[in-house]
């Protein structure tokens, strides 16, 4: 692989497009400060990817884009071309000349495209990773980076030991590695909480059903209690039905007084109609003397009023008589004479004010007595209007029971017609119930007999049904219980399964080789180890310790099968990988296992055809010392293993086998529960 041409347009100061050819040797830039030389090499970073503007010599990422000058306008896009070629075919692309373009536009669109044809950044660094070639490597040295390798701290030169060395690329698939088991604990995670909603919700319907049964039960028990409720009402209604008919021959009996009471209260009724008109008419006349009273009073009041008008008159006129004597004595005859002439009239006023006075007070007894005697004659026109309401309401109430009485009549003759015709038939039927009185009298005995006898059978099959109550009870929580079982276990062997067919712990080159094991024909790899092993999940814990990584080994058909694996092993380098050829044993192994202990590891499991002496071979004659702490093998070597992260596939195998059987058992178990 080697660089043949850059192709730059738009990029910082090449405006227009140039091509750099660079031919087998050396190629060098030489020119002065400012002419653009670092802007070649800042070409060749950028489109390896670099994503600091800093690093290109700016702050934002458009400044590499043309800005223009005073000759030339600036360019809306910047575009940079790497030609390689690939006639050894280190990048992993089918094409002899690989093109690698980044495109940049000032609207921030910035694209990237291989021999032409769009792509990602990260398919660009998966295809360079390992070549050297990258934005972060040691293609393209500044001084700087000169600086960091003859630095005498460590960690500045790691990094550019390490990318020269090529480890960057099992750095990053590490870190890919590291997110997606970050990822699949955060969907276990979830996982979880979703099997825990379920169960949630499992209990919840579980709740719901016992409700809804206990609302059937409670619904047959208040069927029961309305029936009875029914009954009684039918037996209190047949009382009141008797009750009812005894009153309507009580009305019967009462019904000629309660005519007569009637007549009487009509009499009595007709009479204080009179009595009232009597004394409304008094009761007129009466206002006719008081209104009269009421005029002759208003007459003497307005006389007396007239009287005293004239007496203050007079002593007036006396006072000017007095004034007129005093003034002269010419006038006092003539004072005199008026003076007697006042005292004679004030005397008639007098007598005429006291026969007033005395008229006044027969008219205000009479008054008096007019009115005592007029609300004497209001009570007792009132008392004779409530008497009078009273009659009326006891005749309305007496006419509607006369009229109820007449229906109840009415249907009672019909009653008695219908009794009569029932009466005939029931004399009919007499003599036929006679002779069968006669036969029940005769079963009675034996029903009695029988009754104690269905008695017995009652309560020993109301306590049959209480113990099938409970054992539907205790039946209906055992299939509950046998349910969430059986969900749980479900869910994790569905986890487990899930793990076991993506081959999760799988050593890397194994899994790679798997993956392309069509290469190398039709059944040249027949799989891992781990497929033909299947043991408990003690054994197999155990077989782990002891084997390690041996775990993952894969068998082959043949030696030619491992040597064209380990061709491509070579050029690929995945990673460590154990092959085992099924034609195959090693010569000082051979017959191990024909005479081996019965608590070696080769006895704790079964393999298939395929791998049973590779089996024998690895296991035989090996024992575990104190429950796998450490392991003796045939030629007495002590194995001390290291503590196994997690389980392998032997044990994961193992334990979905004992789930398998967990969930038989528990859809045995929630059948047994369903028929119970």
């Amino acid at each position: 692989m080697r660089l043949t041409k850059l192709e730059l347009h738009g990029f910082k100061s090449f405006a227009d497009s140039t091509e750099l050819l660079f031919e087998p040797g050396v190629t060098a830039i030489v020119g002065p400060n400012g002419c653009g030389k670092s802007n070649v090499s800042d070409a060749v970073r950028w489109v390896l990817g670099e994503q600091r503007a800093r690093l290109l010599r700016g702050a934002k990422m458009e400044e590499v884009i043309f800005q223009g000058s005073s000759a030339r306008r600036p360019v809306n896009i910047a575009e940079v071309s790497l030609h390689f070629e690939n006639d050894d075919g280190a990048l992993g692309v089918p094409f002899r000349e690989v093109v690698i373009t980044r495109r940049l536009s000032r609207s921030g669109d910035s694209d990237y495209l291989l021999n032409n044809a769009p792509c990602r950044l990260r398919d660009i660094h998966d295809m360079v990773r390992g070549t050297g070639l990258g934005a972060d490597s040691g293609v393209v040295i500044e001084s700087k980076m000169i600086d960091a390798l003859l630095s005498d701290r460590p960690d500045e030169r790691r990094e550019l030991f390490e990318e020269a060395a090529g480890v960057g690329l099992y750095r990053d698939r590490k870190r890919s590695t590291e997110r997606r088991l970050e990822e699949t604990a955060v969907d276990l995670g979830r996982l979880d909480d979703l099997i825990s909603e379920v169960q949630t919700q499992v209990r919840s319907l579980a709740r719901q059903r016992r409700r809804a049964e206990k609302h059937v039960e409670l619904n047959n028990r208040r069927f029961t209690v309305e029936i009875a409720l029914a009954s009684r009402e039918m037996e209190a209604w047949h009382g009141e039905l008797e009750r009812l008919e005894k009153r309507v021959a009580e009305l019967r009996l009462d019904a000629p007084s309660a005519e007569e009471s009637v007549a009487a209260a009509e009499a009595t009724r007709d009479s204080a109609h009179g009595a009232r008109a009597a004394a409304e008419g008094r009761r007129g006349e009466l206002a006719r003397l008081v209104n009269e009273q009421r005029e002759s009073t208003q007459q003497l009041r307005a006389e007396i009023a007239v009287a005293e008008e004239r007496q203050r008159n007079s002593v007036a006129r006396r006072e000017r008589a007095e004034l007129e004597r005093r003034e002269g004595g010419s006038t006092v005859e003539r004072v005199n004479e008026e003076l007697e002439r006042a005292v004679q009239h004030r005397e008639q006023l007098d007598a005429e004010l006291a026969a007033a006075n005395t008229a006044l007070d027969g008219h205000t007894r009479e008054e008096e007595e007019v009115r005592q005697s007029l609300a004497a004659a209001r009570a007792a026109v009132e008392s004779a209007e409530r008497a009078l309401r009273e009659i009326r309401e006891l005749a309305h109430r007496h006419a509607l029971d006369r009229q109820t009485t007449e229906r109840e009549l009415t249907e009672l003759a019909g009653r008695r017609e219908s009794l009569s015709e029932e009466q005939a038939q029931l004399a009919d039927n007499a003599a036929s119930i006679g002779r069968e009185i006669a036969d029940l009298e005769s079963s009675l005995t034996t029903a009695r007999d029988r009754n104690s006898l269905l008695n017995a059978e009652l309560a020993s099959a109301l306590a049959a049904v209480r113990a099938a109550r409970d054992s539907d009870s205790a039946a209906r929580s055992a299939l509950l219980r046998a349910e969430e079982a059986q969900t749980a276990l479900a869910s994790k062997l569905n986890a487990l399964e899930g793990l076991e067919r993506e081959r999760v712990g799988l050593a890397p080159a194994a899994a790679k080789l798997l993956r392309e094991r069509e290469r190398f024909g039709d059944g040249a790899v027949i799989g891992p180890l781990s497929d033909f092993i299947s043991t408990n999940a003690e054994a197999a814990s155990l077989v782990e310790r002891f084997l390690g990584v041996n775990v993952h080994a894969v068998l082959v058909r043949d030696r030619a099968a491992a040597e064209a694996i380990r061709l491509w092993h070579a050029a690929t380098n995945p990673g460590p990988l154990l092959l085992l050829p099924a034609d195959s044993v090693a010569e000082g192994n051979r017959g191990i296992g024909a005479d081996a202990d019965d608590d070696d590891l080769s006895r704790l499991v079964k393999s298939e055809s395929a791998a049973s002496h590779w089996v024998k071979t690895l296991l035989g004659r090996v024992r575990a010392i104190e429950n796998g702490t450490g392991f003796v093998d045939a030629r007495g070597a002590i194995w001390l293993p290291a503590n196994v992260a997690g389980p392998g596939p032997l044990r994961r195998r193992a334990e979905i086998s004992e789930l398998r059987r967990s969930l038989v058992e528990a859809e045995t178990a929630r059948h047994m529960a369903a028929s119970a």
